[in-house]
């Protein structure tokens, strides 16, 4: 199976950010979340669910606008 079959699609990236940003600011005070943050963040949590993602990947679609 190549990597492209294997690699799970994201159907509602904004949905995923805005949940990444919740947790972050459950975690630290919201005028200390940064864009960086965010972009780390969901990179880890998408590495740990087992999607294919690098974080070059979701720093562009973050800075796209999804």
């Amino acid at each position: 199976m190549s990597e492209s079959e294997s690699r799970k699609d994201i159907s509602n990236w904004e949905e995923l950010f805005d949940m990444t940003y919740e947790y972050l600011t459950f975690l630290v005070e919201q005028h200390e979340v940064t864009h960086d943050m965010i972009v780390k963040t969901t990179y880890d949590i998408l590495r740990n669910a087992g999607y294919k993602y690098t974080y070059d990947d979701v720093e562009k679609v973050y800075y796209d606008g999804f």
